[in-house]
């Protein structure tokens, strides 16, 4: 079986050329942010209060529209 290595297997997606790099960068960058969440424990606090602040305006705009839209 010959692979054509220029173009890929035939029927499968090409590997974009700037996933490694997209890979490694965004790596970096969690790994910096978890460097700095066990450096200040009071950014974990308000990391977790962000989420439950944002998931809980999305859930009160999503029960307003509704409301809306059933009269």
């Amino acid at each position: 079986m010959d692979f054509k290595l220029n173009r890929g297997m035939p029927g499968m997606p090409q590997v974009p050329p700037q996933l490694p790099m997209l890979l490694i960068v965004v790596g970096a960058a969690f790994a910096g942010f978890g460097l700095m969440l066990i450096w200040n424990e009071w950014l974990l606090r308000y990391l977790v209060a962000g989420v439950f602040l944002l998931i809980g305006g999305l859930l009160l705009l999503s029960g307003l529209r509704a409301k809306r839209l059933l009269g």
